[in-house]
């Protein structure tokens, strides 16, 4: 699914969650006291996944062998779009909550405070994480982009080979 494609939903379940949420949370509250042991098993597997992804919000670019160089190597392929469906696979992989904003993040060189400034004047939408994950979700993103960008230049190099 594209990023337009995601947004469009995004926009017309919001749309659609706040013209019936009287509706939606009354049944939300009817299911949960008819299946409480359901719920609780729903909240711990969401806990639970939520804790496994914030597991690595603290592993740096080193971590995931990206030196300086590097770094400035994958933001030029960003910024220059050469790559656009790696990268905005590699953006959806991270997290299709904040791909969208990790990619102008890269892209238009925009901090999360830029960011933030941008959703205060309503201009985008609020950003669905703190800044420390975002940061780590973005750090995320460019060890997946990498990683792609990798295996891409390797399918290159076998394919060259056996041309020879």
């Amino acid at each position: 699914m594209t990023i337009e494609a995601i947004k469009a939903r995004r926009a017309y379940q919001r749309k659609y969650r706040k013209k019936n949420r009287e509706r939606i949370n009354s049944q939300r509250r009817k299911w949960q006291s008819e299946n409480r042991e359901k719920a609780r098993e729903y909240n711990q597997r969401y806990w639970q996944k939520i804790a496994e992804e914030n597991q690595n919000l603290r592993a740096s670019f080193a971590e995931f062998g990206i030196d300086g160089t590097r770094l400035n190597e994958l933001q030029e392929i960003v910024r220059s779009r050469k790559y656009d469906d790696l990268v905005e696979s590699a953006a959806l992989k991270t997290g299709k909550d904040v791909s969208e904003y990790i990619l102008m993040s890269v892209r238009e060189n925009m901090s999360f405070d830029r960011m933030r400034i941008k959703w205060e004047l309503r201009d985008i939408e609020q950003i669905p994480c703190s800044r420390t994950s975002f940061y780590a979700k973005r750090r995320l993103f460019f060890h997946y982009l990498d990683e792609a960008l990798r295996e891409l230049d390797a399918e290159r190099e076998e394919s060259d080979e056996r041309r020879e």
